[in-house]
């Protein structure tokens, strides 16, 4: 954009070489899913407190490449139809999940109760290739699996007394 905004425009040709080369794409997000309080008067004139906590976290790393034969973009081309297309995408993908439960009594001298820490994690890689020639009208698409075995899902829980 920078490159747009100084010199008035933009060159496709090196986008185009960028794609050859392959792009990278990470992206880190992090949400809060619940905060919740609740607090339930009882007999004794204490009231019980229930608070539920939860954050997901999500981490993505994607590398793409793409390459057109003759060109992506028509000026590059001279008029010729594409012949060729081949896409690789390689991703490593992350998701963690936190849910906090906590029960308490708390009469301002002493606070008794019972909490819950779960979390879940998973991670999966995703590879893949894909290949068409518009000339032959055929197409080829590749989907590569990890090669070692893994632990896609993880739980895991701890009571707090």
């Amino acid at each position: 954009m920078n490159q747009l905004i100084e010199q008035g425009h933009l060159p496709i040709t090196d986008k185009e070489e960028e794609l050859r080369q392959g792009m990278d794409t990470h992206v880190n997000k992090a949400s809060k899913l619940v905060e919740a309080l609740w607090q339930i008067p009882s007999q004794l004139g204490l009231p019980i407190t229930l608070d539920i906590n939860s954050a997901v976290l999500l981490k993505s790393d994607i590398n793409t490449k793409l390459k057109v034969q003759p060109g992506i973009f028509r000026e590059d081309r001279n008029n010729q139809n594409v012949k060729n297309v081949d896409c690789e995408v390689k991703s490593d993908q992350a998701i963690a999940l936190q849910l906090v439960g906590k029960m308490s009594v708390d009469c301002h001298v002493v606070k008794s109760g019972v909490a819950l820490n779960a979390m879940m994690n998973t991670a999966f890689p995703v590879s893949g290739k894909m290949s068409i020639d518009l000339v032959k009208k055929e197409h080829k698409v590749t989907f590569e699996s990890p090669e070692k075995e893994r632990e896609l899902f993880v739980m895991r829980s701890k009571p707090v007394v």
